[in-house]
């Protein structure tokens, strides 16, 4: 798993943040564990977007679009 979470991270690098945590939390959607031990590769807190995993898709993509995300 660990080396999966690493491998997915490092070829994630230079997203920009906002496409990472959709992604992320799509991950997190499949297994709670690997959206997880992605995010913790990643340097990010998966806890601040966990419950974005019970969101309609549309509206995980309006929270992470350019315009809106980090407001």
């Amino acid at each position: 798993k660990e080396q999966l979470f690493s491998n997915l991270a490092a070829a994630m690098q230079g997203v920009p943040e906002r496409i990472l945590v959709r992604q992320l939390v799509h991950f997190y959607k499949a297994d709670p564990d690997y959206g997880r031990g992605v995010a913790a590769k990643l340097g990010l807190d998966m806890g601040k977007f966990a419950a974005w995993a019970k969101l309609p898709l549309k509206d995980l993509f309006e929270k992470t679009s350019e315009e809106n995300y980090g407001r």
